[in-house]
């Protein structure tokens, strides 16, 4: 169920955002304007999550992509997630790497571009020898601020499907800071 809703909806949203962004760039002072360089979208940061199953997530990541039309973006992502454990465990954390891709949508921009916020949806799957094995989905809303290098703040949800024996799947919130272009 949660695997099917999280590849959906954000294709889905992607499409229906792509039909309205005819109107979005008629009005965009960027529409023949932007460069290579414009269409470009990078972020590294850090995030942690809310405890579930007696594990708290921290992840570190960055996501590299690129703007096919203004508003809407397809990116790679790579990081790291680890599982804290409470005291009671014998271990106290997992460790594992895990490598995916999303899509992102910028729903509302400042005037003078330093300020958007945006949606983005994330799969991402573990690979390699790995402490926690896993399906990775996200959905979460970001506020970028600045001009060249952006400030990135981010809210979400993740649903992380555990391929670990022993390790229950995870359902929460999480909240992100880093830096990106």
């Amino acid at each position: 169920m949660f695997k099917k809703l999280f590849l959906i909806v954000p294709l889905m949203l992607a499409s229906c955002f792509a039909m309205g962004q005819t109107a979005w760039t008629e009005t965009s002072a960027s529409k023949s304007t932007m460069t290579f360089a414009d269409r470009l979208f990078g972020v590294l940061n850090v995030g942690v999550s809310t405890k579930c199953n007696d594990v708290t997530p921290a992840t570190f990541n960055v996501k590299l992509g690129y703007r096919f039309i203004p508003r809407v973006y397809a990116f790679l992502h790579a990081g790291g997630l680890f599982g804290f454990y409470g005291e009671d465990n014998g271990q106290h954390y997992t460790k594992s790497q895990n490598i995916g891709g999303g899509l992102g949508y910028t729903f509302w921009k400042s005037k003078d571009s330093t300020n958007q916020l945006e949606l983005r949806g994330t799969v991402a799957s573990s690979y390699g020898n790995v402490d926690w094995k896993h399906v990775l989905y996200d959905v979460g809303v970001a506020y970028r601020l600045g001009r060249g290098i952006k400030m990135d703040i981010g809210i979400g949800y993740q649903h992380i499907s555990s391929r670990t024996a022993g390790i229950g799947t995870y359902n929460g919130f999480y909240a992100t800071i880093g830096f990106g272009f």
